[in-house]
């Protein structure tokens, strides 16, 4: 199946200029078929459940800061209070897709990430938001990576051909190495059925790198550098 046409956009899911960037490359390189990190599983989970599962996050937030003396606003702006409320939230990749296709014309939006793999990461969500989960989060050093710093290793990575792996996989690769395959082989099956014109992948950036202990999505299905981009930057480089 031809897939060289296909671009990838490799995202920081923390980043918070993520949704107007990619809101603008989208508008800049103007495709007809977006793919997005999320599964079908996911996209109606956070439809229903996000609010409820927001408010939750608030009330044990507030009962874990009175806890260890920190006011409500200071735990709001810990580092890991935001990264799970990123995570209960509609990821802006999606978000961003979907403005962008109120605004162009025969535009189609797909959810393909693998919906087990999903279901699995939802169900530890009620002991990630728990009082007692939050206050130990909270009594954490606030450590995080500056959103340009990743974005810049992102792009070192991407280009040397030769990722160091990191906590994004732990020890076990098999669940990751199946989910690659699931997305390829969901992005081959559309891609066939639909013939689009100009297809895009939004997916966080360690799906862009080669070389790792397993293939990655652009592995599987071939993709040269000169059509891998990053919201910060555009395109990433040119392949020698």
């Amino acid at each position: 199946m031809q897939t060289s046409g296909l671009i990838l956009l490799g995202t920081v899911h923390s980043d918070p200029s993520g949704y107007a960037r990619t809101r603008f490359l989208l508008s800049e390189i103007q495709p007809d078929l977006v793919f997005v990190e999320l599964s079908p599983y996911a996209l109606h989970y956070r439809k229903e459940h996000a609010p409820r599962l927001l408010r939750e996050l608030s009330q044990n937030l507030q009962h874990a800061a009175h806890r260890i003396g920190l006011s409500f606003k200071d735990a709001l702006m810990h580092p890991q209070v935001r990264a799970i409320r990123h995570q209960i939230a509609l990821p802006f990749e999606y978000r961003a897709s979907e403005a962008y296709a109120s605004h162009a014309t025969g535009v189609t939006i797909l959810a393909v990430d693998w919906s087990e793999f999903s279901r699995q990461w939802i169900e530890t969500w009620g002991e990630l938001i728990s009082a007692e989960n939050l206050e130990s989060l909270l009594r954490l050093e606030r450590m995080q990576i500056p959103v340009h710093v990743q974005y810049d290793r992102a792009a070192r990575q991407i280009t040397s051909g030769s990722p160091v792996l990191d906590p994004w996989t732990g020890n076990d690769f098999s669940p990751w190495r199946s989910r690659e395959e699931h997305i390829a082989a969901r992005i081959r099956l559309e891609l066939a059925h639909r013939s689009p014109r100009l297809p895009i992948y939004i997916g966080g950036w360690r799906h862009l790198l080669r070389g790792g202990a397993f293939k990655t999505l652009r592995d599987i299905l071939g993709i040269t550098l000169s059509r891998c981009f990053l919201p910060d930057r555009g395109a990433i480089g040119r392949d020698a």
